[in-house]
């Protein structure tokens, strides 16, 4: 493969346009890229005047031109041109995102489709040395996103989903262009300005209001709760965009509060949005996360947001050897410990409380039900950042590992991360409880109007049974059609043994909650 390279980096000797074809074909076919000899098509497309243009080659979802030397003359604008053409039908004929490569074998170029234009994502220039071989391997495999089975450590992360990869630079490009072309919709518009909201809210002055950093919120919340999924070895590829956002499919398992509705689904509602939750999807199955020891969120979320943007805002994660360590002096005994992480970040020390707790359990042959009930009601988290909890919701998904997820008599699990502030609620701290009630100050984001929620505080002795209250709460005040009845909470109590002396109350509650579309905590 090194000398194959060899000769395609060297565009001083003379060669013609049919031998760098034929050393790329060569090159992606011995490469580790998982592709096979039918992988590789030359499209032959009818113009139309009648004439038939070729496409060089083309896989998957993507389109390869190829060129004897891009510095000369012309050739560079003129293959632009003619790959635009290319990408333009083949996304038509397919109803698929396409992107177009244009290469010499020295200089790799991949551009996105913006209306009926091309425009560069990313480039690489490659040498003939064995580095120049492998960073040049890693940027295709980027592009095309074909290799399968890959181990989702720091390394592997940082390198094909990291901000430096040609993954990213396409990924982002393209979902920015997605942003602009609709940002004055009316549903992208407001849940533009819910999230700017909620996080100046919560980070104040630090918080830095932009389009960018929204975008790359939108990016890693997506990218995490199509992880999510794939923990539980479902098939991203083959779910539709819709269910893989809203969470529907975590409802159907059993699973509560992981992936749900939020500021960062607007990608569904828009024109191309669908497309580009395929090719993400896509993207993020090439990677094994049914088995992970570490907080490998974190690393993503460290390697697309920048330094300069974390410090300002006070992101500093903890690295997983030292959370490792301090987990292991904290908690003697994790069977009869309760540990909360009142700012859990992306989750890094839950993994390894999660972790620790279960090798424990299974020290002591305890079932996979009780396991299960036993963790999410010994470690818990808590962080004011809508993406870091969206994260730490995944790595503790990933800590507690899809062979007990998948366990036929596992139970419902409700994954216990919460979004809020642990030390003030709007300096409201010291009077959340009131009457032998738990008073929830919230706001309803579109109309902006205060209210409260009340819960006797008896329902907080079984954290697992408040959050089936809430959930059901929340997920019925969602399905209720406008100008219908108010539904009852009748089915909900008995489902639950929700006593009746404390129903009124929460009753009460429902309806503070049904009447708003969007609610919060203040």
């Amino acid at each position: 493969m090194l000398e194959v390279l060899q000769r395609l980096a060297n565009r001083e000797v003379p060669r013609s346009e049919a031998d760098v074809q034929a050393d790329v074909r060569q090159l992606l076919l011995e490469a580790p890229l998982d592709l096979e000899e039918d992988d590789l098509r030359i499209v032959l497309l009818e113009s139309p005047l009648g004439d038939r243009r070729r496409i060089d080659v083309e896989t998957g979802s993507a389109v390869i031109e190829v060129k004897r030397d891009l510095r000369r003359g012309r050739v560079r604008q003129e293959a632009v041109d003619q790959l635009a053409g290319y990408v333009e039908t083949r996304a038509r004929q397919t109803g698929r995102r396409y992107v177009g490569m244009l290469t010499d074998g020295a200089e790799w170029v991949c551009y996105d489709l913006r209306g009926s234009e091309l425009t560069e994502v990313t480039a690489i220039t490659v040498g003939s040395t064995t580095d120049d071989l492998n960073r040049l391997l890693v940027w295709i495999e980027g592009v095309l996103a074909t290799a399968r089975d890959v181990t989702p450590n720091a390394t592997e992360i940082a390198a094909r989903l990291g901000a430096l990869s040609s993954a990213h630079q396409l990924d982002r490009a393209t979902l920015f262009a997605i942003y602009r072309n609709n940002r004055d919709q009316p549903s992208v518009r407001m849940k533009r300005g819910l999230w700017s909201k909620l996080l100046t809210s919560s980070l104040g002055t630090q918080f830095e209001d932009s389009d960018e950093l929204f975008v790359e919120h939108t990016l890693l919340v997506n990218s995490a709760e199509i992880i999510a999924h794939s923990v539980l070895g479902i098939d991203v590829r083959n779910v539709g965009p819709r269910s893989l956002l809203s969470g529907e499919l975590f409802e159907q398992s059993g699973i509560y509060g992981v992936v749900e509705e939020d500021f960062f689904d607007w990608i569904v509602e828009v024109e191309g949005g669908e497309a580009f939750v395929r090719s993400l999807s896509r993207r993020l199955s090439r990677f094994d996360w049914s088995s992970v020891d570490q907080d490998v969120l974190k690393v993503l979320y460290e390697s697309v947001i920048g330094a300069e943007t974390r410090k300002r805002l006070g992101e500093y994660y903890t690295p997983d050897w030292l959370a490792s360590l301090v987990v292991d002096q904290v908690i003697a005994k994790p069977l009869e410990t309760r540990a909360l992480d009142p700012a859990c970040g992306s989750g890094t020390f839950l993994f390894h409380a999660v972790r620790r707790y279960l090798a424990a359990a299974r020290s002591m042959a305890i079932s996979a039900p009780d396991t299960l009930r036993g963790v999410t009601r010994n470690v818990l988290g808590m962080d004011l950042h809508p993406v870091a909890v969206t994260f730490a919701r995944v790595t503790y998904l990933l800590a507690i590992g899809r062979e007990l997820l998948t366990e036929p008599t596992r139970g419902p699990v409700f994954i216990p991360v919460y979004l809020g502030d642990s030390v003030q609620w709007n300096d409201q701290a010291t009077s959340l409880w009131r009457a032998n009630n738990l008073v929830v100050p919230v706001e309803d984001q579109a109309e902006l109007f205060a209210s409260e929620l009340r819960f006797p505080d008896a329902l907080l002795e079984d954290a697992t049974t408040f959050d089936d209250l809430v959930e059901g709460m929340a997920d019925m005040a969602a399905r209720r059609e406008p100008g219908s009845r108010v539904p009852s909470l009748s089915p909900l109590f008995q489902r639950l043994a929700i006593p009746q002396a404390l129903r009124a109350t929460v009753e009460n509650t429902f309806r503070t909650i049904e009447a708003p579309p969007i609610w919060s905590l203040v």
